[in-house]
């Protein structure tokens, strides 16, 4: 699926036909795998800048080439401004979060588990965006990927003191909406409702996204991917 109409920038989340579970995060991407972003952006990319996600708040500054994250730290959530650098994060329920700011231009993406969320990576990948980039909050658009909606997320009462505006309760069940979290966020963040796109695709719900809820351990994962022209 292809994010923002702009010939400037590739946006896109994939789906079941193509798993993106990393075998090395230094590696090149396999060969089925550069075949399928060929497929989907009309570009070869053998390298994609990410690291090991380990569902906290840390934010990278991508910079030189996709080949340049080799020994930085885990993080989950990347930003740059700098043209024909790739960079990604992997899902398979959390919240991908795109952020693009056209005016600048730089692009932005956080991998928003319910811990990311909990730790606001989504606000903070904003702050750093206009820290490091100047980057002006009105001027960034925002897509919330497929993610684990609330009609799928249950949870325990411990979750009522993470996000207790975002619990609902059916038939003596406890479901969360950690998307809605991150739209308040951006919100948060001083993104204009106008500019924030949320999918509402449930990962979860059928069988087009790879969902760990759904299938566990034998899940694989989705690429979110950025890349400015």
């Amino acid at each position: 699926m292809r994010f923002f109409s702009d010939a400037k920038l590739i946006a896109l989340i994939s789906d079941q036909a193509m798993d993106f579970t990393p075998a090395d995060f230094d590696a090149p991407l396999t060969a089925s795998q550069q075949e399928y972003l060929k497929k989907q952006t009309g570009i070869d990319i053998d390298h994609v800048f990410w690291r090991k996600q380990v569902h906290g708040d840390e934010v990278l500054v991508a910079q030189g080439s996709s080949m340049a994250s080799f020994g930085l730290p885990d993080a989950d959530a990347v930003i740059t401004l700098q043209k024909n650098l790739p960079i990604a994060i992997r899902t398979a329920d959390c919240v991908p979060v795109f952020l693009y700011d056209p005016t600048r231009p730089a692009i932005g993406l956080a991998h928003a588990g319910w811990k990311g969320t909990y730790q606001e990576i989504a606000y903070k990948t904003v702050q750093r965006m206009t820290q490091e980039f100047g980057c002006q909050p009105k001027n960034i658009q925002a897509v919330l990927g497929p993610s684990i909606q609330s009609c799928c997320y249950q949870v325990g009462e411990e979750f009522k003191q993470y996000f207790p505006q975002e619990m609902t309760q059916r038939e003596g069940k406890l479901y969360v909406d950690v998307a809605q979290n991150n739209y308040r966020q951006l919100l948060k963040a001083g993104l204009s409702e106008a500019n924030i796109v949320r999918s509402g695709e449930c990962t979860c719900c059928g069988s087009k996204y790879y969902s760990f809820r759904r299938d566990a351990q034998r899940a694989g994962r989705m690429i979110s991917l950025m890349l400015l022209l």
